[in-house]
């Protein structure tokens, strides 16, 4: 097995003429070793040389790269020089190293760009705008004659949103000045055409001038509509996020006349209406059209990740795309409120026939406060303006098919309706009996407490000895009349003949059904029949009445 050939060590004198070559070959072609330019609040930025590769490659020639770094790397550099140059070996790390940069700055000679970063502006230091301030500045200090040729860059990409920031803050700047219409409208004019986001405070400085300068405020909405409104933020859990203040200092201007189509890209952005509270003086036509265009995307997006097997939220997978729109969208009602009344009467629809999906056998017997997702619709409805006495009392009865009492039902409705409403609600709630309609298995209930469980009539074993028992107690309850008699509040429907859909008023049908439902008595094997949680006592004492009339029929009807 051959031994690789070690290379030769250099010697000193060997190391000493290779740097003289290399820095008589950087100081060719660097005009400058460094310079300075002024950078935000005064502040000196040193810029140094970078190193090259070696010079066998003259393409390299024709690139000139800067590095801004600390003061103590002239220091750190000179020192390294000198050791470099007397072919030593160097004492400790690079100067390269141990002063990283802070900034960069390309210049291509040969394609006259002008190129630098500007990641370092993220930390406010304004290094990147200190650049673009100082280009040509530089460029005539390293003796490039033709800059004005130069095509400035960040990143190599000459519509990299630096400039677009750029625009925006040069634009802003034009407010310095005193009020003035003609100046305030050409502003205007300008931040209308104007693609680049801006944040709260700068949109606030620009209308607040605007203000100041009596400009009518149709004409700052018109602008602010054909900007597209925007704004800069970002965003935290999907919820947007910026500067309180900046947001209610907008909200304090009372500018009438914003489109929610102009903030489209806001809501799509965040699944949040939240800018809603921006729009005074909301147009229905224009709200609709912006819920229509919202939906519209919120169904292909769903049909896409379907035909993908891409993740979809639980609630668009279960509900649809309005029950989407309405749970999991913040500010919801915001929207809702001002869409057409056709809209209006579907979402409201679409809220309460969802209600008792959500949790359908309330199954925490220990917990008796809405989930999430009524908490939600409780305060879609309340801020759409939906949220009335029939309101309450149709969701009154969902949650009482889930096995809430009224209280706890109130407990939480309360918060999200206006009190005479509450009282006129819970008024003809009293006047009336309010049978549930349950969804899922509630025989199966492990509900604990009185007002919770299902309820339970033995059968009598000398009626169960009878046999056909469910047909047994049908009957006599017919014969009697009563149940039939008795008129009910329930959202318990059948189908009719016709096809159509008619709602349950009488307890016998509750009881037994109807063409296209099944009742809600049920048969618990021989020895009981069950009747579900939240069952009126009166339908309890009466089963009981009728199982005794049975039982011991000489005695007659009781």
């Amino acid at each position: 097995m051959s031994q690789e050939t070690e290379k030769p060590k250099l010697t000193k004198e060997e190391i000493s003429n290779w740097y003289k070559d290399y820095y008589n070959w950087l100081k060719s072609i660097y005009p400058l070793e460094s310079f300075e330019i002024q950078g935000k609040n005064g502040e000196i930025l040193s810029f140094y040389h970078g190193f090259n590769m070696k010079f066998e490659d003259d393409r390299e020639a024709k690139h000139l790269s800067y590095f801004l770094r600390d003061n103590q790397y002239q220091e750190a550099y000179g020192k390294e020089k000198e050791q470099n140059l007397l072919g030593e070996e160097r004492d400790g790390e690079s100067a390269n190293h141990t002063f990283k940069p802070k900034a960069f700055i390309g210049i291509d000679i040969k394609e006259k760009w002008f190129n630098f970063a500007v990641e370092w502006d993220y930390h406010g230091k304004g290094y990147g705008k200190a650049n673009y301030d100082n280009y040509l500045t530089i460029l005539d200090m390293l003796g490039i004659e033709d800059r004005d040729q130069y095509e400035i860059r960040v990143y190599s990409n000459p519509n990299h949103d630096f400039f677009k920031r750029i625009h925006t803050k040069e634009l802003v700047a034009k407010t310095n000045s005193e009020p003035n219409t003609e100046n305030a409208l050409q502003i205007l004019e300008e931040f209308a055409k104007h693609p680049n986001s801006m944040r709260f405070n700068e949109l606030n400085t620009i209308v607040q001038y605007a203000i100041n300068s009596n400009v009518p405020m149709e004409q700052i909405a018109k602008s602010i509509n054909d900007n597209g409104f925007n704004i800069f933020y970002s965003t935290v859990n999907s919820v947007p996020h910026f500067e309180e203040e900046d947001f209610e200092k907008f909200k304090s201007f009372g500018i009438t006349g914003l489109k929610a189509t102009c903030m489209h890209h806001h809501f799509m952005r965040g699944k949040n209406f939240g800018f809603m509270q921006l729009l005074g003086d909301v147009d229905m036509k224009d709200a609709t059209l912006e819920f229509r265009r919202i939906f519209e995307e919120v169904k292909k997006d769903y049909e896409k990740r379907k035909a993908e097997g891409g993740y979809i939220s639980s609630n668009l997978e279960q509900f649809g795309e309005l029950e989407h729109i309405i749970l999991d969208w913040a500010y919801s009602g915001l929207l809702f409120k001002s869409v057409s009344p056709e809209i209006k009467t579907l979402v409201k629809k679409q809220a309460i026939s969802k209600f008792d999906q959500f949790d359908p056998e309330h199954k925490d017997s220990w917990n008796y406060r809405m989930d999430s997702n009524s908490v939600k619709t409780l305060r879609m409805l309340r801020d759409a303006g939906l949220m009335n006495k029939d309101t309450y009392i149709e969701l009154y009865q969902k949650a009482l098919n889930r096995n809430y009492n009224l209280e706890e039902f109130d407990n939480v409705a309360h918060l999200f309706i206006d009190g005479e409403e509450r009282k006129l609600a819970r008024e003809e709630i009293s006047q009336n009996a309010y049978y549930p309609s349950p969804k899922g298995n509630w025989q199966r209930s492990r509900s604990w407490g009185e007002n919770h469980k299902i309820s339970k009539v033995t059968i009598p074993q000398r009626v169960a000895k009878k046999g056909k028992v469910r047909d047994t107690l049908k009957q006599e309850i017919l014969r009697q009349g009563t149940a039939k008699r008795t008129k009910i509040k329930t959202d318990m429907a059948g189908v009719g003949k016709d096809g159509n859909p008619f709602v349950v008023d009488n307890l016998k049908d509750w009881l037994f059904g109807v063409p296209g439902t099944h009742g809600n008595l049920q048969m618990m094997g021989t020895t009981a029949v069950t009747l579900p949680p939240q069952t009126p006592k009166f339908v309890v004492d009466l089963i009981e009445q009728v199982f005794k009339d049975i039982e011991y029929p000489d005695f007659g009807e009781r």
